[in-house]
């Protein structure tokens, strides 16, 4: 059984991301385990206005009501596991959420983080600096997941006869085995004049042994428009993407076009690296 791992916000918990991760982890055949966060080196502390004591006071307090908050929080968490009937387990951690996620990533076989996690106080970016982090240095594939995840009807991935591209789909494939009659679009934006489909007979090959209804798609253009004219009015798919923020080789896999994508689409994208 396979060790899926999904990072949540103590403080910003919904029900619809637990039931998306429970979703995901039973397509792999997993087990999930929440790693369960809290940024104590991001918290604010009121500003001091008044004399020291008083502000000495006021921190206190102010300490005190995000205890009291957490302990309320981390509580309906349990309660939402335990709800679900699921065998969930949770693993609570307080410090750096970027470091602790990547710790945890070493050793599991998926990790699962909702786009818009954040532990910004002010002005953030979009995708979240959060996601962007974990994404660039997690040691396991990432599952970048939307608020609600919709039933899944076709797999899509994105593919330039790369290392990195393939990599991406082999992963995906052994995690997934049992998506393996969900129909499957590869597609293939254009690179450096070639319209054809990159090592054509040996990914065709590949993907008779592992899907059963493939097609493949050559898209003409800049890769970021074609993409995001083929999935942002979608909800029922998943995307793969090779080499987040690493690969320096392929404008398809810049890290800047993943993030328009998990800027502008509502699906699962799916992240490793080699």
């Amino acid at each position: 059984m396979k060790k899926i791992i999904a990072a949540i916000d103590a403080m910003h918990f919904s029900e619809d991301q637990l039931d998306s991760f429970l979703y995901i982890t039973k397509e792999a055949q997993g087990r999930l385990t929440i790693v369960l966060l809290e940024d104590i080196v991001g918290q604010q502390v009121p500003v001091a206005s008044t004399s020291t004591f008083q502000y000495e006071q006021v921190v206190r307090e102010s300490m005190e009501e995000r205890r009291r908050l957490r302990k309320e929080h981390v509580d309906r968490v349990y309660r939402a596991c335990d709800n679900r009937g699921e065998d969930i387990r949770i693993y609570e951690t307080i410090g750096f959420p970027v470091a602790d996620v990547i710790a945890a990533s070493r050793f599991a076989d998926l990790l699962l983080i909702n786009n818009n996690t954040s532990f910004a106080f002010l002005y953030e970016s979009n995708p979240p600096k959060f996601v962007k982090d974990v994404l660039a240095d997690a040691q396991c594939p990432v599952m970048v997941l939307p608020d609600k995840v919709h039933p899944l009807k076709e797999l899509i991935f994105s593919y330039n006869g790369t290392f990195s591209s393939m990599y991406a789909i082999r992963q995906f494939s052994q995690l997934f085995p049992g998506l393996s009659d969900m129909p499957v679009n590869v597609i293939y934006v254009t690179e450096g004049g070639n319209s054809e489909l990159p090592k054509d007979s040996s990914i065709k090959d590949y993907m008779e042994h592992h899907y059963d209804e493939v097609r493949y798609t050559i898209l003409n253009g800049d890769p970021v428009p074609e993409m995001l004219a083929l999935l942002m009015h979608r909800r029922d798919c998943i995307v793969t993407y090779g080499a987040y923020g690493r690969s320096r080789m392929s404008r398809f896999f810049h890290r800047s076009d993943a993030d328009s994508v998990l800027r502008t689409t509502d699906i699962p994208i799916f992240i490793t690296h080699p």
